[in-house]
């Protein structure tokens, strides 16, 4: 019995050049995919971490020039005030202006009783108890947000609204140093409100001002997370900085970043912390661009690949192909001169020993 083998499996050197060419394409997208997903996640992480520092800084500094700007004012009225009996009114009217961003401005005597204050309000009451005219007393003060207690009645009558206030004090002194009173200034809370929520949408980020219990006081989000519930508001209170990403009580993640204190200069310092909550879809587009614009070098990259590849097998495959053909037919029998190619040099041999040979052949046959 005969057996008959299967004939081996031949591959054509084109065939083979193609197939190496599909592998190392192949390998090249994988590594490529592969090291972007890798590194999608960390560089995002990189850029959260730089983008909410940044601007939560940005926001503080923002925030406490802009508080700085009315320290100042009051510095220089506080040292003006003793020598200005006359016009000590005009003068506190006029640096509270219009009343949209500071509610009242009064001196106090060393006794706490109100002597003068915008508006005339309070004048002739006792604010002993207050801790601005306390504090103030005995040097630069400012205080944390807090609800109006003796102007509520004033300010908000039968509205049944309670307003807050920041207030700053310091000591007026006569020309031999002695104190002579306290000057306070309430700043509308509401008023830090609106410049934190313009803040957060300028830099594109949710601002968080923490007090120095520890609560969120005042924010540019719609609501207040528990302070307990998250980590980085917990960190508050060790007064260290620091960022990181965190699941927030509405489910989502964002990454944070908490600026340990908010202050400028010599302003006295309101025992402020700022947290600032970016959300990680912001980046998501330029992710999305840059895995884009990848693909379109892997595939560009792939196509010169392939036209490549094709040139070289067009000008070196080809016609060492054409000189084996022109050897099967000789080997044949068939009178068939070899072809003459350019290249390569390995063709260019094989031609010539098919001529020799064929020569050889057409002379015993003579």
């Amino acid at each position: 019995m005969v057996s008959h083998s299967s004939a081996p499996i031949t591959v054509t050197l084109a065939a083979a050049i193609y197939g190496f060419m599909a592998l190392v394409c192949s390998a090249l997208v994988v590594f490529s995919a592969w090291i972007y997903q890798s590194r999608a996640d960390s560089t995002i992480d990189a850029e959260l971490d730089g983008a909410v520092r940044v601007r939560t800084q940005a926001a503080g500094a923002a925030l406490a020039r802009t508080i700085y700007s009315d320290w100042r004012d009051l510095t220089f009225l506080a040292s003006q005030f003793s020598g200005a009996r006359d016009r000590r009114q005009g003068m506190l009217e006029g640096l509270r202006g219009d009343g949209g961003r500071i509610s009242w401005i009064g001196y106090a005597r060393p006794d706490g009783i109100v002597a003068q204050a915008t508006g005339s309000l309070l004048v002739g009451e006792s604010v002993a108890e207050r801790p601005w005219f306390r504090n103030g007393l005995r040097g630069q003060f400012a205080s944390d947000v807090h609800d109006a207690v003796l102007l509520a009645r004033l300010l908000s009558p039968g509205t049944g609204e309670v307003p807050r206030f920041v207030d700053l004090a310091l000591p007026v002194r006569d020309d031999t140093g002695t104190v002579t009173g306290t000057l306070g200034m309430h700043i509308d809370a509401d008023w830090v409100e609106n410049e934190i929520e313009e803040l957060a949408q300028s830099l594109g980020l949710e601002l968080y001002l923490v007090g120095a219990q520890g609560d969120v006081v005042l924010s540019s989000a719609d609501t207040v997370p528990d302070p307990q519930s998250l980590e980085i508001l917990r960190t508050a209170r060790t007064g260290n900085t620091t960022a990181l990403r965190e699941t927030w009580s509405d489910g989502e993640t964002y990454f944070a970043s908490l600026v340990p204190r908010v202050g400028y200069a010599d302003l006295p310092d309101f025992g402020w912390s700022l947290v600032g909550r970016l959300d990680p879809d912001q980046f998501r587009p330029a992710l999305d661009s840059a895995g884009r614009g990848l693909t379109l070098i892997l595939v560009g990259g792939v196509l010169l690949i392939i036209i490549m590849t094709s040139a070289f097998v067009i000008a070196f495959v080809r016609p060492l192909e054409r000189v084996v053909d022109a050897a099967e037919r000789i080997a044949e029998g068939q009178d068939v001169y070899p072809p003459e190619p350019r290249a390569p040099r390995e063709a260019q041999r094989i031609s010539g020993v098919l001529a020799r040979l064929q020569d050889g052949l057409s002379d015993r046959r003579n």
